[in-house]
């Protein structure tokens, strides 16, 4: 009888204490996620950063890895330029173009979306080089990111990947 309460016992208090230690990981991991949303929003509001893509998912198709085709987008001084690389179709290219997402220029219609509940950023442009370009970034507490392009001349397509600092970059190439 003794034997059956000393393991009662000792069930009941491993139990307190490991559920007491799960408790403790869970508000340490809200609260780690939460440091790095807020760090993605200043990083956001700061107006100087660079997403840099790892797969391509175009529409009707399977995701495509860039490890080696890598494309990217810098904001900088309210300004945007887009390198990316294109999968799907195509409406019109010009003649002897390259074929990918090139645009360089002015931000236009800017638009920064909080959802504090769910951690997410939502952030929108558009841009006008050649043609009208629509980036549609949503932003995540970890520094990932996905990003779809729409314009007219070809299929939106989107993007997963990684969101970065600037000045990382500007210090690499000095």
């Amino acid at each position: 009888m003794k034997s059956k309460l000393i393991i009662l016992i000792s069930s009941f208090l491993f139990l307190f204490i490991f559920s007491s230690a799960f408790a403790q990981n869970k508000k340490e991991r809200k609260a780690k996620r939460q440091k790095a949303y807020i760090e993605c929003l200043q990083l956001i509001e700061g107006g100087e950063f660079k997403f840099e893509a790892e797969k391509a998912y175009p529409q009707g198709g399977s995701s495509i890895d860039l490890t080696t085709n890598y494309g990217f987008i810098k904001i900088s001084e309210n300004k945007s330029l887009g390198d990316l690389p294109f999968f799907g179709r195509a409406y019109r290219v010009d003649y002897g173009a390259d074929g990918g997402i090139n645009f360089e220029g002015d931000i236009l219609n800017e638009k920064l979306t909080r959802n504090d509940k769910k951690m997410k950023l939502t952030y929108t442009f558009e841009v006008k080089d050649k043609e009208t370009y629509t980036v549609i970034m949503e932003v995540f507490s970890k520094q990932s990111a996905s990003t779809i392009i729409r314009t007219d001349s070809k299929a939106h397509i989107s993007y997963s990947g990684q969101i970065s600092e600037l000045e990382n970059e500007k210090s690499e190439s000095e």
